[in-house]
């Protein structure tokens, strides 16, 4: 069970980081033309603000939780390899699952968010708001993911190890 859940976060990463490389493409791309139409041609193309939102608000959560697998913005971490106590990997074990009840609450709220305004639609793209607001239930329930993925990830490696003979 172990191996197939580590074999779709390894997909689920791939996908992520694809994501943001396109996502940052065409921001660059969008806010190039916004400022060429804006200031050399004096006429300014409004779709290319709320792309850029859009673009950005997905590019932030996506970002988010490329970095959670990678465990690369978590302050706890300092503390936790800095400081030495009785029951460290308890306490640990619990920072993550507030982490991922968090996260899963976040999401399950946001996406009833991105609901409920998904009947208001931005002018100058004419599509729902809901497609940027689904960046958040979606970064948020790829952290969680990543999260309990991490809780599989160093029991894997130590059988990998003990298999190897290390």
């Amino acid at each position: 069970m172990a191996a197939v859940l580590l074999r779709i976060e390894r997909v689920v990463v791939v996908i992520e980081e694809a994501a943001v490389f396109v996502i940052l493409a065409a921001l660059l791309a969008t806010l190039s033309l916004q400022i060429a139409s804006r200031f050399l041609f004096q006429f300014p193309l409004d779709w290319t603000e709320e792309l850029a939102r859009v673009g950005q608000m997905w590019l932030v959560f996506i970002g988010a939780a490329v970095g959670a697998r990678r465990a690369e913005h978590f302050v706890v971490e300092i503390f936790m390899e800095r400081v030495s106590f009785p029951g460290k990997q308890q306490v640990a074990r619990g920072i993550d699952i507030l982490v991922v009840g968090f996260f899963l609450v976040l999401a399950l709220v946001s996406a009833w968010m991105a609901w409920f305004g998904s009947i208001q639609t931005m002018p100058a793209l004419a599509a729902s708001v809901a497609w940027g607001y689904a960046a958040i239930p979606a970064g948020c329930a790829l952290i969680a993911f990543h999260f309990v993925c991490s809780w599989v990830r160093p029991a894997q490696a130590s059988i990998a190890a003990v298999e190897a003979g290390e």
